[in-house]
């Protein structure tokens, strides 16, 4: 499913504070009152419309969570500004955001899994003396590079470099 309008505000707000126009907590306050239904980026996992909603909307807020500090409100403008790497990235996200192209990857968590942890998973991890995280780590590991052989990830979120360049042409033409 893709909705539209939701992946535009998606792609605006992304835009507005790559670029520094905004702060982190500005583009929080946005996140949550035009896509998250009230929910941080960091825990959109947990509401109920995560799970039916436009599949790209959840994994491009959690790859954005890890573009600033939210410890404390800045701008990604000098010393925390964005590498070239990193803003060639969002670019690609805000042109895909901008396609009718459905995201077409399996969904693999890559948040480190003590930020999701339960009570019951901490004491697990108590009692196995780390093992029980250390293999939750591995799974998603392993999840990441099944999911990373199943189309030309180095053009993510689009499936194909084909995608990629087909959006750029017609974006441009």
């Amino acid at each position: 499913m893709i909705d539209t309008n939701r992946r535009k505000k998606l792609a605006l707000h992304l835009r507005h504070l790559s670029t520094g126009q905004i702060s982190n907590d500005e583009f929080e306050k946005r996140i949550m009152e035009d896509l998250t239904y009230g929910w941080l980026p960091e825990q959109y996992y947990q509401a109920n419309e995560s799970k039916t909603d436009d599949p790209v909307i959840r994994p491009i807020l959690e790859f954005s969570w890890c573009l600033y500090n939210d410890t404390y409100n800045h701008k990604l403008t000098g010393e925390h500004r964005l590498s070239d790497e990193q803003t060639k990235e969002i670019a690609r996200f805000i042109l895909f955001l901008y396609s009718e192209l459905e995201y077409e990857w399996t969904y693999v968590d890559l948040l480190n899994p003590v930020i999701r942890f339960s009570f019951a998973d901490i004491l697990k991890s108590f009692v196995t003396l780390g093992k029980h995280y250390r293999n939750l780590k591995l799974k998603r590991e392993q999840e990441f590079e099944l999911m990373k052989q199943a189309g030309d990830f180095e053009f993510w979120p689009f499936k194909t470099k084909a995608q990629y360049e087909l959006q750029i042409f017609s974006t441009y033409t």
